[in-house]
């Protein structure tokens, strides 16, 4: 029983390992074409019982053009690519002092971790600000200065006002 369980939680682990390694590729190389990225491969990999015809032959294949310099029969895999994307566009995020060329690219960018980090950083401090300015503004005393602080002819003028 125990090792029927086992089984099902580990190919349930597998499969979510899989997709994220798909998320991963995806974001890493297909999102963000350029020319330090490699071709990207799919391999149908569906059947189990097609392993070796349809995942082992093609790889290795892919693999032995690329060691022989040749181009490899296969296709990589290309995302759709929008003609109105700006290449060369240059955008300067200061959330993060960075400077990031392309359409693409600052997509990317405003999506990341990092971006999304410093976003977060920046609106607790901001909400800290006002929450200070806030409690400034509204303590009762604020209009009021201490007798000691003010200056002597402040003092004396209440004192004449009085008599």
């Amino acid at each position: 029983m125990f090792q029927k369980i086992g089984i099902e939680a580990l190919k349930q682990v597998t499969k979510r390992y899989a997709r994220k390694q798909n998320r991963w590729v995806k974001n890493r190389f297909l999102s963000r074409p350029g020319p330090s990225v490699p071709p990207v491969y799919g391999l149908e990999v569906s059947d189990v019982s097609k392993w070796e015809e349809s995942v082992l032959e093609p790889a290795l294949e892919i693999v032995q053009s690329f060691i022989q310099g040749r181009k490899p029969i296969a296709t990589p895999i290309k995302m759709p690519y929008n003609e109105a994307e700006n290449k060369r566009s240059y955008h300067m995020c200061d959330l993060c002092d960075r400077i990031i060329i392309g359409d693409r690219e600052w997509a990317a960018h405003i999506k990341s971790k990092s971006h999304l980090k410093q976003l977060k950083r920046r609106r607790r401090l901001d909400s800290d600000a006002a929450n200070t300015i806030e409690s400034q503004s509204i303590s009762p005393d604020h209009d009021k200065e201490p007798k000691e602080k003010r200056s002597s002819g402040q003092n004396e003028q209440e004192l004449k006002c009085s008599i």
